[in-house]
């Protein structure tokens, strides 16, 4: 009170000499409490001085309306200054691009990538751009460069394909971190198995069968509603090197009959995988046969009743070309040639029935 007392007096020293007189007699009689609270009190003052003293009061409160204009000034300014850095810069860089890579596809761009940093700074730009395809996915994150799937892993519910990408993050990862992807994520891929990429299926399937082994992968296969035939080759072109452990065809609880191909297919895989980890040519055998049923797309193969296929017929001349490779060496185990000499026979006469159809459905 006697420092608000003090300042009301400097105050009143600078206002007229009439006014100064009175309000000081009034704040000067003994007889009349001077008490701020006092001061408010109905009918115990003048309501004249009561306002001019409210008044000298005032006049050390901050001006609040004057510091909020200079703050909305100065936000406008930075604002206005930030929009022009913003449109340059966006000006600048399309004119860049224009320049350096007109109309480039994102197959070409990757192409230019020289390390992790742009892969993934090209990631981000598909994402925000809305621009991302499974496609562009898969090449990114699957690149051999590639090694911010950590960073990636920390924000899969930000990108496009949340499921397909956790299934890519998860394989490259590996680890325990793998491991916790796959943990998270197993439910939702066997819930909304038949929209995942084949791609992304397929790398689950490693996952699974790389963190559970054989066991882990038969009880997803049992957890899947609604297998195809499609699922069935899927499923051996992941795991081809163990393919003589997987089940046969006919003991998917879905069980669709294969094509022709199809069961050519499983057949050569299921021969050869049992010898992949003596030989480092029959592995390779092995990759060679899924290249060819991934090259002549076997896995969307429709059944017979509709007569073969130009991809049919180049898919089982070159399981026939893989094949006897294994049979002229003369250098592999007895009971492997013996297998894949009956396989060939089969191919054989298979090969001329469809060479008979396509001769007839081109006359």
């Amino acid at each position: 009170m006697k420092r608000t007392f003090v300042t009301a007096v400097g105050r009143l020293l600078k206002q007229q000499k009439g006014d100064l007189q009175s309000t000081i007699k009034f704040l000067t009689q003994g007889s009349r409490s001077t008490t701020i609270s006092s001061l408010f009190q109905e009918g115990k003052a003048d309501v004249a001085h009561v306002k001019h003293i409210v008044d000298i009061l005032n006049t050390d409160l901050p001006d609040v309306d004057a510091k909020k204009r200079r703050i909305d000034a100065h936000y406008d300014l930075l604002m206005s200054r930030l929009k022009q850095v913003v449109e340059k810069s966006i000006e600048h860089g399309a004119q860049a691009v224009n320049e350096s890579v007109p109309h480039m596809a994102v197959k070409d761009r990757i192409a230019q990538c020289q390390n992790s940093d742009q892969l993934y700074q090209l990631l981000l730009e598909l994402q925000l751009s809305r621009k991302i395809t499974r496609g562009a996915l898969a090449k990114i994150v699957m690149h051999k460069n590639f090694t911010h799937a950590r960073q990636v892993s920390e924000n899969l519910a930000a990108f496009s394909y949340e499921l397909d990408l956790a299934a890519m993050v998860c394989y490259r990862m590996r680890g325990s971190e793998g491991l916790a992807i796959r943990n998270i994520y197993k439910s939702r891929w066997i819930s909304e198995w038949h929209n995942l990429a084949p791609l992304a299926q397929k790398l689950v399937w490693k996952c699974e069968q790389r963190s559970g082994g054989l066991a882990a992968v038969q009880q997803m296969i049992g957890s899947i509603e609604g297998w195809t035939r499609a699922n069935t080759i899927g499923l051996y072109q992941a795991l081809y090197l163990i393919a003589h452990e997987l089940p046969r065809p006919e003991e998917f609880a879905d069980a669709t009959q294969l094509t022709t191909s199809q069961n050519f297919f499983i057949e050569a895989l299921r021969a050869l995988s049992p010898w992949t980890a003596m030989s480092d040519r029959i592995r390779k055998q092995c990759l060679e046969v899924v290249r060819a049923s991934v090259e002549n797309r076997i896995v969307s193969e429709a059944s017979s009743e509709n007569g073969v296929s130009v991809n049919q017929y180049r898919f089982i001349r070159r399981l026939d070309d893989i094949l006897q490779q294994s049979v002229t060496r003369n250098s592999e185990p007895p009971i492997l040639q013996q297998a894949l000499q009956e396989i060939i026979e089969e191919l054989h006469r298979q090969e001329e029935e469809v060479r008979s159809q396509m001769v007839l459905k081109f006359i």
